[in-house]
């Protein structure tokens, strides 16, 4: 019994494949034919994406759950940032405090690569950075907010 070699979520320059079944996705993932496509993220990279058939009630649940929570921190002032993202009070030559992704920079020490790294630097006294599935919602303290 052979089996079917996987293909990959996308390659450079084409468009997105599900990571299932293979079928295209829309060329404008921002459309609503595109809403009900669901992607995992991993080290800023997309993992796996899958179209409507092919995700399973769990995965659909999950992706609700997610959406959800990010839609709950948006209206109450966060911004929500995408792994992997470094949060930081100071800059790159004086860190300050480490918010969020001690991890990232764990493995960036460790490897000597920076990844797709997001920096996010020069954040408030009582910024508090929450993590979530995916990333970090950010909230900064009210004097500070942004509108």
């Amino acid at each position: 019994m052979s089996r079917k070699k996987k293909r990959p979520a996308s390659w450079p320059g084409k468009r997105v494949r599900c990571s299932r079944c293979g079928c295209f996705a829309p060329r404008d993932l921002t459309s609503k034919a595109a809403e009900n496509w669901s992607g995992k993220w991993e080290n800023g990279l997309l993992a796996l994406i899958l179209c409507p058939p092919c995700q399973t009630p769990l995965e659909v649940a999950a992706t609700a759950a997610n959406e959800a929570e990010v839609q709950a921190g948006a209206a109450e002032g966060g911004r929500f940032m995408p792994d992997p993202v470094l949060c930081i009070t100071g800059t790159l030559d004086d860190p300050g405090t480490v918010l969020y992704g001690q991890d990232h920079l764990h493995r960036i020490t460790a490897a000597g690569e920076s990844e797709n790294i997001c920096l996010v630097s020069q954040l408030p006294t009582g910024t508090r950075c929450v993590p979530m599935v995916g990333g970090v919602m950010v909230y900064l303290p009210r004097q500070h907010a942004v509108r």
